[in-house]
């Protein structure tokens, strides 16, 4: 485990009890709108086996299984205390890194995270990972937050989300974990550069959806 896999397990379990409430408040209450938008890209039928990287709590997983009873679901993640299997009968949880999926080559029909790439050690390891272990046609749906280009989204992100969200989920967490979520924004790819990374682990790109002023991009990929 490399040193920064070890901070992000130390961060997302000190904030796992209210986590799922902030994600929501920062986002505007819009977070789930992604989640059903990937969730209607999946395609999803009877049967399928579904391959939820970086689940975190299972708001994702949640989603999937009311849009799809008989698919069967795999919730992967660094940290075990995020998710309570209780709520999730029907779910295996793996505890493992994205970097390294314990599964089978070609074993999963659909791949999907959510705002996991940003915390990874090295990207390129995770979209090779999720190629290997994806089906021939299988799907892989991924979404993230990025720094804005356009120069008056930038003047309003930057106030919002590198000064406003960290007080404000810093100060509801009593900890520091929000300042690393923002600089980790900061410091990660434009979503170009991360579109051009899947596809060089030969996951060819179907298309690109922004959101919230193109700040929020959803990634939707195949194997072929």
């Amino acid at each position: 485990m490399g040193d920064k896999e070890k901070n992000v397990r130390e961060i997302f379990n000190s904030i796992q009890e209210k986590y799922d409430f902030i994600d929501t408040l920062i986002s505007m209450g819009q977070d789930e709108r992604w989640r059903r938008f990937m969730v209607k890209n999946l395609n999803l039928k009877d049967n399928l086996e579904i391959l939820d990287c970086g689940a975190g709590t299972g708001k994702l997983t949640r989603q999937i299984i009311e849009a799809c009873r008989k698919c069967r679901t795999t919730c992967l993640d660094v940290t075990d205390t995020m998710f309570r299997p209780e709520l999730f009968p029907d779910t295996k949880f793996i505890l493992a890194s994205a970097e390294k999926i314990p599964m089978p080559d070609e074993s999963v029909d659909r791949v999907v995270s959510a705002f996991l790439t940003r915390n990874l050690e090295n990207v390129d390891n995770y979209f090779k990972e999720v190629h290997r272990v994806l089906k021939r046609g299988g799907i892989f749906i991924n979404m993230d937050i990025f720094h804005p280009k356009i120069p008056v989204y930038q003047q309003f992100f930057s106030i919002y989300f590198y000064k406003i969200m960290p007080i404000i989920g810093n100060h509801m967490t009593k900890s520091r974990s929000y300042t690393y979520l923002a600089q980790s924004v900061r410091n990660f790819y434009d979503h170009e550069t991360l579109e051009e990374k899947m596809v060089k682990s030969g996951i060819s790109l179907r298309k690109s959806k922004p959101f919230m002023l193109r700040t929020v991009y959803v990634h939707i990929g195949f194997k072929a």
